[in-house]
């Protein structure tokens, strides 16, 4: 009888070289989506990318401004079709850095909180912010 050999079992690990913060963020009331994505590409990702400790501490800024199924019709409508709730965030912000110290440290910047935070006044809901903190777990992933 020949030896049955179990199924190897992959096992996932946590990266350590980095960690990532994401945030949903909303346009202030009164402006258009189209208003609040053109200024948050155009303006803001320039001044926020210029300040020192970010340019220092983060690893990645990526903003995701079609990302948010109610700003995308089509993918709105495919993810309704399989169940999943849609989100009415407006886009999303992410941050990589090699911890959330570092992460944190830029938004408590003395830069940051004369220069952008003012900044952010002109197209942000800041108090609509949601931040999701995580570990990366890679499970598929076509660079590895």
């Amino acid at each position: 009888m020949a030896d049955e050999q179990k199924p190897k079992t992959k096992s996932f690990a946590a990266r350590k070289d980095r960690v990532r913060l994401t945030l949903l963020v909303y346009r202030k009331p009164g402006m258009s989506l189209d208003e609040f994505h053109q200024y948050w590409k155009n303006q803001h990702a320039e001044l926020f990318s210029s300040i020192a400790i970010v340019k220092k501490n983060l690893l990645s800024y990526v903003q995701m401004r079609e990302a948010c199924a109610h700003v995308n019709e089509e993918a709105s409508a495919q993810l309704k079709q399989v169940g999943f709730p849609v989100s009415d965030a407006d886009g999303m912000a992410i941050f990589e850095a090699p911890s959330y110290a570092m992460i944190a440290a830029c938004f408590q910047d003395e830069e940051y909180q004369k220069i952008v935070v003012p900044d952010e006044e002109n197209f942000l809901d800041r108090g609509r912010c949601f931040a999701l903190a995580a570990e990366l777990v890679p499970v598929l992933d076509d660079a590895t």
